[in-house]
């Protein structure tokens, strides 16, 4: 992650079809991690308005780069569904392979209500109530126009809703009577992480 990139924290939101333990690999070899949150319209609303102005910005280095005004692409991660649910949309490859040829994996950080990182990982589900830490990310592609995305780094668990074994399925603060873990304490889980020392706190 850059140095310089903007990080987001989402409202805690219900979570649809999570996949932030095992990524998903049905349309992507390389896997991707993903959670979209259902949330209310005034949360949507706040935490859009956060966003609009890294867009704007965003839009207008790409256009001005491209010398003319680029089209943008339909869809973005923060929008309206078919169904009138405000969602919130963010993932994460789990595997990347750089320029020089170099392998990178990822994973997802995943914290407790108590903030406590979650080493045991449990089968998060929909219906999970759910925060997530995000960096806001735009790109260009010719043939699709100019568009963004909202990489997740890390997702809280307040309320766990587990699927079954047969079905599918950075700012953060402490949340009274949430779901709590019994894996190592925060402090330990920063001594071990050597690649990546940025805290979502």
């Amino acid at each position: 992650m850059s140095k310089n990139a903007t990080k987001l924290v989402s409202p805690v939101g219900t979570a649809v079809y999570p996949k932030l333990v095992h990524p998903d690999t049905a349309f992507d070899d390389a896997g991707v991690y993903s959670c979209k949150l259902h949330v209310s319209q005034k949360e949507y609303e706040e935490f859009k308005a956060k966003v609009d102005p890294l867009v704007d910005a965003a839009y207008k280095a790409e256009c001005d780069k491209q010398g003319k005004e680029v089209r943008k692409a339909p869809s973005t991660p923060i929008r309206i569904t078919a169904d009138g649910d405000f969602e919130i949309f963010a993932k994460q490859k789990a595997k990347v392979i750089t320029r020089n040829g170099e392998t990178l994996e990822f994973n997802i950080p995943l914290f407790d209500s108590q903030v406590k990182p979650i080493s045991d990982k449990p089968k998060i589900g929909s219906g999970s109530k759910i925060r997530m830490s995000m960096t806001f990310n735009s790109w260009f592609v010719s043939s699709q126009g100019w568009g963004y995305t909202l990489r997740l780094r890390e997702a809280q668990v307040l309320e766990l809703v587990e699927y079954s074994s047969g079905g599918g399925g950075g700012g953060f603060s402490a949340s009274d009577d949430g779901y709590t873990t019994t894996g190592e304490t925060f402090g330990e889980v920063l001594a071990d992480d050597a690649a990546e020392k940025v805290s979502p706190f």
